[in-house]
Parts: structure tokens; sequence; C-alpha cells
């Protein structure tokens, strides 16, 4: 019943667990996040206690009424925050410890088939490509498929002694709410926009060797056809030191793959809205927007895209049978790249694979 204003109404139910690292409790109330020990502080979920939990997410409904998330997530499928103990259970931890967790567990859609192999998929693929990605797979529990996502935001060490790591999605560094995560919902002056993501990375410990990532990290996505990058999927850390970095990669899944996503960009490049419509001078404006000097920004985008596609090309012909519309759809990508930027990448010969339709979605004739 509290007004969305209300920001102590708010803060009094859920300021003791907000995103990242830190908690904005009452004055001298004592610290309610801790470090853990895998060792002493998680209990260990047993197998159909799991497969329970997994149903619960899968079917929406609540979970067990002596069943906490631990560490809630934002996002818009499923998921449940776990701590994977060093005999590869998971866990949840002890009651009123306060402890962090270290993996998150989600639920695909499940009108979209294969999205959870495809997301790990993608994340392989970008670390093949010497991009930093979160460490994620694909497996099933009881009926129902899942993808177990390595967190980025904790230091576990050999000890088992885990600590968080404060990290802020782009969509709270920009100071949006998340339902304007991405630029064509833009209702003011503050939008996620190549601008904004400009202005993050000239705050970074490291802003060169920053915005050469974010560069890599827009080509891959364009090369994977995944335009739902939007703000709260890019993240900055902040290290020991306060001085933030950018996040490893995550929740990459190839949009163009399924019936009923819209192909629309999560931030325009250039004026471009859409793959389609993306021309060399856009690539080039988007260059010069995050910070790269117009009289450079061409030069830098060609090189970062030939090294980048070519790490790609080879990466994806070692793609299994069952992501064929994967790879036919990175040839796709990266040929529509060769010929913008004139990379002359020499691209393996594969099936066609049409663009999307009005829908968003697409389909073989």
């Amino acid at each position: 019943g509290l007004e969305r204003d209300d920001i102590v109404g708010l803060l009094t139910h859920i300021g003791a667990d907000c995103s990242g690292a830190i908690s904005c409790l009452p004055i001298d109330a004592p610290p309610v996040k801790q470090p853990g020990n895998l060792n002493t502080d998680y209990d260990a979920l047993d197998e159909q206690t799991l497969e329970d939990v997994v149903a619960r997410l899968a079917t929406g409904r609540s979970l067990p009424p002596e069943m906490r998330d631990p560490s809630p997530v934002a996002g818009y499928r499923r998921k449940l925050s776990l701590a994977r103990l060093p005999d590869g259970r998971f866990a949840l931890p002890k009651s009123n410890l306060g402890v962090p967790t270290t993996h998150i567990l989600k639920i695909p859609d499940p009108d979209h088939r294969n999205e959870a192999t495809q997301e790990a998929t993608a994340a392989e693929l970008a670390r093949e490509c010497s991009l930093s990605a979160a460490m994620s797979y694909a497996d099933r529990i009881g009926e129902q498929e899942i993808i177990v996502i390595e967190r980025f935001d904790r230091l576990v060490s050999p000890d088992g002694s885990v600590r968080r790591m404060h990290q802020e999605d782009f969509a709270q560094a920009i100071g949006l709410s998340d339902d304007l995560k991405y630029e064509r919902r833009a209702t003011g002056v503050a939008r996620f926009d190549a601008n904004a993501v400009g202005a993050i990375l000239n705050r970074l410990g490291a802003p060169a060797a920053g915005r050469a990532a974010f560069l890599d990290i827009t080509l891959f996505n364009l090369m994977i056809g995944n335009t739902d990058n939007h703000a709260k999927n890019h993240a900055l850390l902040y290290t020991a030191t306060g001085q933030p970095q950018l996040a490893p990669l995550y929740d990459m899944v190839p949009i163009s793959l399924g019936d009923g996503y819209t192909d629309e960009f999560a931030f325009n490049i250039g004026t471009a809205k859409r793959a389609t419509e993306l021309t060399q001078e856009d690539l080039v404006t988007f260059c010069t927007a995050i910070g790269y000097p117009a009289r450079r920004a061409g030069t830098v985008l060609k090189a970062a895209a030939m090294k980048l596609g070519a790490r790609l090309e080879v990466a994806s012909a070692s793609l299994p049978a069952a992501m064929r519309l994967f790879d036919m759809l990175i040839g796709r990508e990266l040929n529509r790249l060769n010929t913008l930027l004139d990379l002359g990448l020499a691209l393996r010969e594969r099936d066609y694979l049409p663009e999307a339709d009005e829908r968003g979605g697409w389909a073989l004739s």
C-alpha cells in the first residue's frame, strides 16, 4: 500500500537487501549483510526440495513459507539466488546470518525453447572471443530447463569464504527507473543512449580500456543478434579502491531467433533503430558518442570489428548441430557487418536465415 515516491517507507521493507553490497538501515541498526563461509553458513538443498523449488518458480507459485529468497534479483525471468557448496550441491544461507549467495538459478521463457542453452552458448562464445562474460551453464532439474549463472559480484576464496562486491547497473548509474531501461521508452532528458554510456565510461577507473571493451560488447551483441542489451543488462563493479570497472557480460540471448520479440535496438546506434537500418556512418557516430575522437573513430571501429568478427567466425564453427539456427544467425549478422564496414572477412557458407518479420520473429520457408 505504499506510494512509489515514499522512499523511506520502501526502504523500511527492502533497504536491508538493496541490490549490490549496500544496505539502507535505521540509524544504529546492526549490519545485516555479512561475509559467509561455504563450509559452515549454508544449508544444502536435497534433490527433491530443489526440484520442488524449480517447479514453483516455473509455474509462478510462491516459495514454501519457510523459504525466503535470500537475495532478490531484478529481472523479467523468474530466478532464485543460491550458494553452490564445494561439493557441487546448491544451498541457502542459514537464517538471519545475512551471508551472500554465489549463483543465480534462472527459469527461461517456456515459450522460447532452447533459451537456456542459447544464453549459455552466447556467454561461452564471448569468452572464446576474449570478452569477459559471466560463467553459466544450461541444465535440467526435473521437467524444467534452467540456466545457472555464477555471480560476478562475489569474491569466493579457496578457504570457502564469500564476500560481496558492490555493483550498479547502467540504469542506476544514469538515474533511470527500470521501465526506462530502453532508449525507445525515454520520456525526458535522462535516457539510456550512447551519450549516457559515454559519460559512464568516462567515470571508470580506466576509461580508455572501458571504452574499447564497450565497443567490443556492442559489436558482439550485434554479431549474435542480441538486441536486448538494455540498461539493466550492463553494469559496473566497484573494486576495493572504489573505482568502477565494467562488469562481465551477462544475460545475452539471440533475441532475433525468438517469435514475438522486437528487433529494435535497446539503444540507437547513430540514427539506426534496427540492424536492417544500420550504416557505416551510424557505427562511426556511435563510436564518437562513447568517447572516441572523430578522426580515429572509423579506424578504431574497423579494427575492432575485424578482430572480433574473425574470432567469432572461428568460435562459432564448433557449435553443435542443435545450435544450427544460432550459427545461421551469426553468419547473417557477420555478413551484414562485413559488408557495411568492408572488413574482408572470409566467412563460411551457411544456410540462409531471413530477416525478422513484422512480429519480430523469424520463419524458414
